[in-house]
């Protein structure tokens, strides 16, 4: 090869490696101005939430900021990430990140409605509503299980969600991380996102707290992860008129809906099984049918049962009303339990009361029942 073309292609080389050095300065540069302007909005932010600021040189030399505060018990840790894409390309992130109690094992993300697809393909959750038409519209709900997350999400949450626009919130297992692209520049925005974060992870410590203030109240005790029949919930142990009952938060079986079951134990034979089941709303009234009226118990639920003179005997007008003021999702009876199913959170003191009347009434052992 000539020695001028040598020349030429180190002249090249040269040239680029110039070109690169002088874009990843130029990128520096920009990346510290935008530091620069960002950082007393940061430190602004920290006060309005309480929280401590603190800067300086990240790992790599990088400017970087941190926000560390604990609202309501929750810890949180705000800062920022940078993505050099390219030699003069450099990418921000901003992340609010904290471990939270979350008892039920919920997995929930929710992102604006705008921000189209949700990122992150590794989550897996279908999408629910919120439980507010205009909520539903405005975002994104990935839950694993679509009543417990209309109960996280109370009003004050989806307001706070709401101010807090541009932000992905991810709550899997006890990890909770809310990040928005770009290095945020609005001390009130980040504020509000800090805050929506702290409601989102005490609301867990919220249902856990519920739970022991109920369990107080009905004189059990309250067991949580691997004591307990539900994969990922909690149960309330108890004793009633001599029989052990539970009153369990958590799934029916691995793959059921999250909900509150009452549940007391019994003796049966198979025979004696039965299911009082809500009927799908369809067709006329059954009030309209010519059946007698028990209260709306035979209007809104159907009842199946392979000896229903033994469930009659059981299943007295006196509790037909009371399961149809309650309106539980269903009440089982099997061989070994009697099992009352609501289809939402229920942490009522009343209504969890009235369920263990019901369900201790179809279990109760009596001289001319079935049951023992």
């Amino acid at each position: 090869m000539e020695p001028i073309f040598v020349l030429m292609i180190i002249s090249g080389i040269a040239g680029l490696a110039r070109f690169f050095a002088y874009a990843r300065n130029d990128a520096r540069r920009a990346a510290e101005a935008r530091w620069r302007l960002a950082r007393p909005l940061w430190q602004r932010a920290a006060a309005l939430v309480g929280g401590e600021f603190r800067s300086g040189p990240g790992p790599s030399g990088d400017p970087r900021m941190q926000i560390s505060v604990v609202l309501d018990g929750v810890a949180l840790l705000v800062d920022h990430d940078v993505d050099r894409g390219g030699a003069a390309v450099v990418r921000y992130s901003t992340r609010i990140t904290g471990t939270v109690s979350n008892p039920s094992g919920l997995r929930l993300r929710v992102n604006e409605q705008q921000l189209g697809r949700p990122s992150g393909g590794g989550f897996r959750a279908r999408r629910v509503d919120a439980g507010d038409p205009a909520d539903d519209g405005a975002f994104v709900v990935q839950a694993s299980s679509p009543a417990l997350a209309r109960w996280w999400l109370t009003r004050e949450l989806r307001e706070a969600l709401r101010a807090a626009a541009e932000y992905q919130l991810t709550l899997e297992a006890h990890r909770l991380t809310a990040i928005r692209a770009g290095l945020e520049d609005d001390a009130e925005k980040l504020a509000s996102a800090i805050r929506a974060a702290a409601l989102v992870a005490g609301r867990g410590r919220g249902l856990a707290k519920e739970l022991r203030a109920l369990s107080q109240q009905l004189g059990g005790r309250l067991l949580s992860g691997a004591g307990t029949t539900s994969p990922g919930g909690m149960t309330i142990e108890l004793e009633h008129r001599g029989r052990r009952l539970a009153v369990t938060f958590g799934r029916d079986g691995r793959r059921g809906a999250f909900g509150t079951q009452v549940r007391v134990a019994r003796a049966a034979s198979p025979s004696e099984r039965f299911i009082v089941r809500r009927r799908q709303r369809r067709g006329p009234d059954r009030a309209s049918s010519g059946q007698p009226d028990d209260g709306g118990l035979s209007r809104a639920y159907e009842v199946q049962a392979e000896a229903p003179d033994r469930v009659a005997w059981r299943l007295t007008d006196e509790v037909g009303r009371e399961i149809a003021a309650l309106r539980p999702a269903a009440v089982v009876g099997d061989e070994a339990a009697v099992k009352l199913v609501f289809g939402r959170i229920e942490t009522g003191r009343d209504r969890i009361e009235r369920a263990i009347a019901i369900v201790s009434s179809l279990a109760a052992p009596a001289p001319q029942g079935p049951y023992r």
